[in-house]
């Protein structure tokens, strides 16, 4: 009996290592590894209210561009503003959550690789630190890009672009109605934007982790990569404002992004064979 428990617990283990585990398990780590990543965040979140008039600066610096462009001769006024009572305190806090998981985020790729690395091969698993160093790298990058590239042509055209037009107030008087901004708002879309960017640029990362496992491979990139090409140049006509810079800010990185994952696949598959 006492070797058959040693054989049992001996197969236990090596499907446990090989990434067999029952469905409870796997929902019982799932739920230790988002425990973890919620700590994380609410940590770093609570280092950033020391920080906070730089990250507030980070977020709303455009805003000055704005109302400073707003001032010009011909141009409508713009104010930014809060609406209701509690929005002050509702603007901090959705502030100091979104740098907590910007500067959480690697410690969240952490928990996410734990989770995920027992479905991973072996080579996968000795590439784990350059991984989640490379995974951590893009998702800055990509805000840092949105933030200092694009952002500011993209506020300026969604708030100038399509105004109002006058008011006739008398035969030779008219004026332009105001554009009020509210801060609730402008996070939201900030927000949504930047984290889009930082997502997106996680392309390469979830590429080698699919090639790794066989669900994709190099021949699909190159074979389809002029749909790529089509369906990116949609994706920056519809997000980005209609100026050339602004979409090929978004298009070219993309892009290369796209070729970077494709050859990443195909050295995996090479070394696979």
């Amino acid at each position: 009996m006492d070797g058959v428990a040693a054989a049992n617990a001996d197969l236990k283990k090596l499907r446990h290592d090989q990434g067999f585990m029952p469905m409870a398990e796997h929902l019982g780590e799932l739920r230790r590894r988002l425990f973890r990543a919620a700590l994380w965040i609410t940590a770093f979140s609570t280092v950033s209210y020391f920080i906070y008039s730089s990250v507030w600066f980070f977020i709303m610096g455009p805003v000055a561009e704005l109302i400073r462009k707003s001032r010009l001769p011909g141009m409508p006024k713009v104010t930014i503003m809060t609406t209701r009572l509690g929005d002050n305190f509702a603007i901090e806090f959705k502030i100091l959550f979104l740098a907590g998981f910007i500067l959480a985020f690697p410690f969240i790729i952490y928990e996410i690789w734990r989770f995920i690395t027992p479905a991973l091969s072996a080579r996968i698993r000795r590439w784990g630190s350059v991984i989640l160093i490379a995974s951590v790298a893009l998702f800055w990058c990509g805000v840092l890009f949105a933030r200092l590239v694009t952002w500011r042509t993209v506020a300026d055209f969604l708030v100038f672009q399509w105004l109002p037009p006058e008011i006739a107030i008398s035969a030779t008087e008219s004026v332009r109605p105001e554009i009020n901004l509210t801060i609730a708002d402008y996070l939201s879309f900030f927000t949504g934007f930047h984290l889009a960017f930082g997502l997106s640029f996680q392309l390469p990362v979830v590429s080698v982790l699919l090639g790794s496992i066989g669900i994709i491979s190099s021949r699909l990139f190159f074979k389809f990569w002029r749909h790529a090409i089509v369906v990116l140049c949609l994706f920056a006509i519809v997000v980005m404002p209609p100026d050339v810079f602004a979409m090929l800010s978004l298009m070219v990185p993309m892009l290369g992004l796209y070729f970077l994952s494709a050859f990443l696949v195909m050295g995996i598959e090479r070394k696979r064979e």
